[in-house]
């Protein structure tokens, strides 16, 4: 075990000692994080992996050895000779050259010991884990601790621009790094905290050290752990309640609501905990009167609304009132900024209210969920309120709320969204309601076929400084859901009806913005592509929507072949992300349901050759080379089938014989137009030929 900790580490220091040589040659308003951070280079991310996996063997030794690594590199010294600079470099210093040699240090010094600093970090987060399972010597955490909050108080105390821009990264870093800390050594680094709020020093090294916590943990469990996290937490609170300047009440407040959107997100009976119940009563008044502050609403209503949700019901029914009021007159503040917030506030509150807390009686929730709905979704207003808001928010609302309230989610909202009560009269278009309401449709109905557990509080980071992400990407299902399924997962009644909606969007986008956004469209030439996808943003979203939920949700009315046709022309549209989605609805429709397998073909193949001109080399190349990729994963699906598949799937030798027929006749007869054409691709020409012929002969 020592052999492999000993490795991987000099393997460490050696890519170290490569990526800082790499920052020292980039340009000096380059930030760090392009270099350095998780995701950018993947061997370096798997070598941390590993010292992570070691770390619970010897993590006492591995942090010391890091941290005289840490000693060593900041001990030592810097050629700075102008002959070794970049032009670029030089030219920074040329206007003075008297002072060009310390000026050169400074800087390259500077950005050489952050380039430390941040790949430092990189490691502490990753082995510092195992800490709760592996005690480590207090003297090494303390090190670490008083590492953390020296770099929040110089966050702004460097030489240059550029330094400044990396150190407040570093900064961010080290509150990552305490962040991960605080698992193992929660009282220790609260004592320090406290201690460092109490100490005589300017308000923006307090603002610094008050971020620096905002990635540290609240443990919810033993219950003796939670009072003492509670216990910090009315100090917080207290220190809030008697602060004076703004920029720190303002940071205070930001701090806390980090913290304690994990703990709403989990608490249940811990609510009723008396040193929880007690934090909230101290700060919950205090903070609604700031909140209703022009100057403080934009920091202090995220707090207002964290501090409801993790109070106990009977607080929460009887506050939340005043507060949804306080929401939705926000949704129409005249700065973005605040709609914004009251907007995340109100979905915050609404998961509490629908999945902790399950509602109120059915008349009261109804009453309620109208009230938000009207103000969201206006009648007559094309777009939801506020307008260019992530429209992620409104789809996550509607799944709470479909959580407790299934039919009133498909009846009164997503209908309503779709327009499917309009079907039958004149269709209009309304891109961004119709999006909501389709988004919203998908993920609740595979909510419900895959059995999920209920939604999650939403948070409030995405992605760490480090580059490590904090949220998971979901999978969804691909298989379409029939009507018997629609009944089974209860939504029977509306399925019919959003599918019909899903028909007249599709048609209506197709006759709008498909075909004649479509590449084979010359009279495009003589147009700008960002132009015309910009001036119809909200419709080819919508479009982008209404293709993905394909073959999820095939549509109403609509034949196979017409289908295919249009998903055919939109594999040429000018919209990349549109294309991506037809081209990838075109596979899964071929590759897992046998029935569309020669519509998907003979569609295709009739697209290229009629559709496509044969003018256009470009487009009849990338046309081909798509075929050329359905034909090789056709091919492969065939042939990985074994005889008790085939005979379930369909997949037999009468009927691929036949398709291939069809295909070879199709494909010769309409390509003998293009022939020239042909043969400046023969590879893939002739590659196109063998597959088909292998699965004829097979």
């Amino acid at each position: 075990g020592e052999v492999a900790v000993r490795t991987l580490f000099t393997e460490f220091t050696s890519a170290a000692q490569r990526k800082i040589e790499q920052v020292m040659a980039e340009p000096l308003e380059q930030l760090l994080s392009k270099s350095l951070q998780r995701g950018e280079d993947p061997e370096f991310d798997q070598l941390l992996v590993s010292l992570n996996a070691v770390a619970e063997h010897c993590l006492p030794s591995l942090t010391k050895t890091l941290l005289e690594w840490y000693i060593r590199q900041n001990g030592m010294e810097l050629d700075c000779s102008l002959d070794n600079l970049s032009p670029r470099v030089k030219n920074l210093f040329e206007l003075n050259k008297i002072n060009a040699r310390d000026r050169i240090r400074d800087v390259l010094m500077e950005r050489r010991d952050l380039a430390v600093d941040f790949l430092f970090c990189l490691v502490l987060i990753e082995i510092i884990k195992k800490l709760p399972d592996c005690p480590v010597p207090d003297h090494l955490l303390q090190l670490i601790e008083d590492l953390a909050f020296k770099h929040f108080k110089e966050r702004k105390s460097y030489n240059s621009s550029e330094s400044q821009h990396n150190g407040q990264l570093i900064a961010d870093l080290y509150a990552e790094v305490l962040g991960v800390l605080s698992h193992g050594r929660a009282q220790g680094v609260r004592k320090r905290f406290l201690k460092e709020l109490k100490g005589d020093q300017p308000y923006d090294v307090t603002v610094s050290v008050v971020m620096g916590m905002r990635f540290c943990s609240l443990k919810m469990f033993p219950v003796e752990e939670l009072e003492a996290s509670f216990h910090f937490m009315q100090d917080c609170a207290a220190f809030f309640n008697e602060a004076r300047n703004r920029d720190v009440r303002h940071a205070m407040a930001a701090m806390m609501v980090e913290l304690l959107v994990p703990v709403a997100g989990m608490a249940k009976r811990e609510v009723n905990v008396p040193a929880m119940k007690n934090f909230v009563e101290m700060l919950y008044f205090n903070a609604l009167d700031l909140a209703k502050k022009s100057r403080h609403v934009s920091v202090i209503f995220p707090l207002v609304t964290v501090l409801l949700c993790i109070s106990q019901k009977s607080f929460f029914l009887s506050n939340w009132g005043a507060f949804l009021t306080m929401c939705l007159a926000n949704l129409k503040h005249k700065v973005v900024t605040t709609q914004r917030i009251a907007l995340e506030s109100l979905y915050r509150s609404i998961w509490v209210y629908m999945i902790r807390i399950n509602g109120e009686d059915n008349n009261n929730t109804n009453s309620r969920l109208r009230t938000i709905m009207e103000a969201l979704f206006p009648r007559g207003s094309r777009n939801a309120v506020p307008r260019n808001m992530p429209l992620n928010i409104y789809v996550r609302i509607i799944q709470f709320i479909a959580q407790e309230k299934l039919d009133f989610a498909f009846k009164e909202i997503i209908s309503d969204l779709l327009g499917v009560n309009k079907i039958s009269k004149q269709f209009v278009i309304n891109p961004e309601r119709m999006t909501i309401g389709l988004r919203a449709f998908l993920v609740i109905a595979d909510q419900l076929e895959q059995k999920d557990d209920p939604p999650p509080m939403p948070s409030t980071i995405g992605m760490l400084p480090s580059g490590n992400l904090l949220r998971t990407k979901k999978s969804y299902l691909n298989t379409t859901l029939t009507e018997t399924g629609a009944k089974e997962l209860g939504i029977g009644p509306y399925y019919y009806g959003i599918r019909k909606a899903l028909d007249c969007i599709l048609r209506a986008l197709d006759a709008q913005i498909g075909r004649s956004m479509s590449m084979i469209n010359g009279q495009l030439l003589h147009k700008e592509v960002d132009d015309l996808i910009s001036e119809g943003k909200a419709k080819i979203e919508l479009f982008r929507t209404c293709v993905a939920a394909i073959p999820r949700c095939l549509p109403e009315g609509m034949t196979k072949l017409e289908l295919v046709n249009m998903l055919s022309t939109l594999s040429v549209h000018v919209d990349n992300e549109l294309r991506s989605f037809a081209i990838s609805s075109l596979q899964t429709l071929l590759l897992h349901f046998p029935d569309w397998t020669e519509i998907v073909f003979k569609g295709f193949v009739n697209f290229i050759a009629k559709e496509v001109p044969a003018t256009n080399t470009e487009i009849v190349h990338n046309s081909l080379r798509l075929l050329y990729q359905l034909l090789t994963n056709w091919k492969s699906t065939v042939f990985s089938q074994d005889d008790h598949v085939c005979s379930q799937t369909t997949y037999n030798g009468a009927v691929n014989r036949r398709l291939a027929s069809l295909l070879l006749v199709i494909f010769y007869r309409s390509m003998i137009r293009s022939s020239t054409l042909l043969k400046n691709i023969p590879k893939v020409h002739s590659n196109m030929f063998f597959i088909v012929l292998k699965v004829w002969l097979w």
